[in-house]
């Protein structure tokens, strides 16, 4: 596998380009958005939404996680 990013800023460096994605969003509009993207990047776009939702998923268990193995610790 591909890793774009060094460890230890790949959710900085994520943050910032899904920054960049949502005030691209913002100013021009979703619709505008969506049909400005070629072929490519449309498909990265869909790709890009179905991990989002597979990183939140795993983001809330893993800090459920968390927050249940401190309360055990106590």
């Amino acid at each position: 596998m591909d890793y774009p990013n060094m460890s230890y800023c790949m959710c900085q460096n994520t943050l910032a380009a899904l920054d960049q994605i949502l005030t691209a969003m913002d100013d021009e509009g979703n619709l505008r958005f969506l049909q400005d993207l070629n072929r490519d990047e449309r498909r990265a776009f869909e790709e890009l939404a179905r991990v989002c939702e597979q990183f939140v998923n795993r983001a809330e268990r893993a800090v459920d996680q968390e927050e249940d193995d401190k309360e055990l610790a106590e």
